[in-house]
């Protein structure tokens, strides 16, 4: 009876694995009957039902880079039976992100996606008139806080001076920088959505700063639900994890809108919160029903709110950690940023953001950590809002794409020696900051990270401050901490102590 099950279970397992291949010979078949003489992206063939999905590895940036060898800059995977296009190189992603900005700004359905997002929110809504006016309504009401603008310094400011302190109880002994940066940088983007920050030690905050730092690590292995949906049927333990994840995020952004719903007065906006209640309020008073005006609701608020949260906590922190690790492992580079901080900077005043024209070493060694550091690998997944051809190849609507980020930041033809630190590649000869149009830390196009401006001005204050504050030192333990990188929803340093000696 076992021989029996055994060999029925192979004779199905044969068949349907040779019915898989046929129906993707069918369906390549029928892309070709749809689009004659167009020539489609070449790509490796994959597996029946899997595709190509486990040939990724731990590194899919770099397996990407691996890949455009054989194929090119352009090519196309298969992902459990959905066709993705990859984008590597300099050339290609300008083509795509910024010369057919439009084609490439939509976003896939994925299905964990869909249902921890509803669709919607900033980063993963798709390309269209409700993501257009609410990413206009959002940053003009930003904007309107001082976003990005030289008189939200102060609110930096305020926040960089708590880091510092906490920076200087580690009493020069060896600490993990990881919670203080987390801690204060998201309590920057709290002042802009909630009108306030929080203490380090606040219990709410601090679970909610670390489910955020979580999900970073755990998002990327269970998006593996977003091409296999079964898996939500299945004890996936990581799976369970980002869902107690999300009810953390919910409980806490929902508890602040109906706070804010409570105390808010007419023509009074404290934070955004108060501005999107308000808009909410009149566009139904004024009758609006279109399709755009019926989106502005409290659980799109939630969504933008928590896409803002976790930009600006994750990968801002993870960029500083990285500017931490580079200054311990390359002490010269500090000791020059340090002298240039020194020469402008006088007494104990903290960096200004006026100054960083006068602060340019300054200023090329940070881009050079976002250079290095290129936390965001591939980010979310882009779509084609129609037909379009990329170089040579014809790239049909509707298609996912992934953009390789990392690729440019490393691609020869842009850096020379690109594997090395080095800040000077930044800078002209007359020693002013070159503006390299390879460097995308925040993306390109349309869906270039909408917070960029802050995000710039937030990371040269808190880096430069900590140089001009403090020396970094390796620890006693760890004289040579490693540069890998840990992919995840963000490329993260491993684990490492510094010390912090007060200059």
């Amino acid at each position: 009876m076992l021989i029996l099950g055994v060999q029925t279970f192979l004779i199905f397992f044969l068949t349907f694995m040779l019915t898989m291949s046929v129906v993707q010979w069918w369906r390549g078949r029928q892309m070709l009957k749809k689009y004659p003489g167009y020539k489609l992206p070449p790509g490796p063939r994959g597996f029946p039902l899997v595709g190509s999905i486990f040939s990724l590895g731990r590194n899919p940036h770099l397996t990407f880079m691996e890949m455009a060898k054989k194929y090119g800059d352009v090519f196309t995977i298969n992902l459990a039976g959905q066709n993705v296009l990859v984008v590597n190189g300099f050339e290609a992603v300008r083509e795509a992100l910024v010369k057919q900005s439009t084609i490439f700004a939509g976003r896939p359905h994925l299905a964990l996606t869909q249902e921890l997002t509803e669709g919607q929110g900033i980063v993963s809504a798709d390309y269209g008139s409700i993501w257009r006016e609410q990413r206009r309504f959002t940053l003009q009401t930003l904007r309107n806080f001082g976003f990005g603008k030289q008189s939200f310094e102060g609110n930096i400011q305020e926040e960089i001076v708590h880091m510092l302190d906490a920076f200087g109880e580690t009493t020069c002994k060896p600490f993990n920088a990881n919670h203080i940066m987390e801690t204060s940088v998201s309590n920057v983007v709290c002042s802009i959505n909630f009108g306030q920050r929080f203490q380090y030690d606040d219990p709410c905050f601090r679970k909610l700063v670390q489910s955020i730092y979580r999900f970073s690590e755990i998002g990327t292995n269970a998006s593996a639900v977003n091409y296999f949906p079964i898996l939500r049927r299945l004890p996936f333990p990581e799976l369970k994890e980002v869902y107690e994840i999300e009810k953390t995020m919910k409980d806490f952004m929902y508890g602040m809108i109906e706070n804010h719903k409570n105390t808010k007065k007419p023509g009074i906006n404290r934070d955004l919160i108060d501005g999107y209640l308000h808009e909410i309020d009149r566009r139904k008073q004024e009758g609006l029903n279109d399709e755009a005006s019926r989106s502005f609701n409290e659980v799109y608020l939630y969504h933008t709110l928590s896409d803002l949260l976790f930009a600006g906590t994750e990968t801002m922190s993870s960029t500083l950690r990285w500017g931490i690790l580079y200054m311990i492992k390359f002490p010269h580079i500090q000791a020059k940023v340090q002298e240039e901080l020194d020469s402008v900077v006088l007494g104990d005043e903290l960096p200004s953001w006026r100054q960083r024209n006068k602060l340019p070493y300054t200023e090329a060694t940070l881009m050079e950590v976002q250079r290095m550091a290129n936390i965001t690998a591939i980010g979310f997944p882009h779509k084609t809002t129609e037909d379009t051809q990329l170089f040579d190849y014809f790239v049909p609507k509707d298609t996912s794409v992934f953009i390789n980020l990392y690729s440019v930041h490393v691609d020869p033809t842009q850096w020379s020696k690109p594997d090395e630190f080095n800040p000077e590649r930044f800078l002209t000869e007359e020693k002013k900051v070159y503006n390299h149009p390879a460097l995308m830390p925040f993306s390109a196009g349309k869906r270039a990270c909408p917070g960029e401006n802050l995000a710039k001005m937030q990371l040269f204050l808190f880096f430069s401050a900590i140089l001009k504050k403090f020396r970094l030192t390796t620890t006693p333990s760890n004289p040579n901490p490693s540069l890998e990188k840990h992919y995840a929803i963000s490329l993260c340093p491993s684990p490492f102590e510094v010390c912090a000696y007060p200059r």
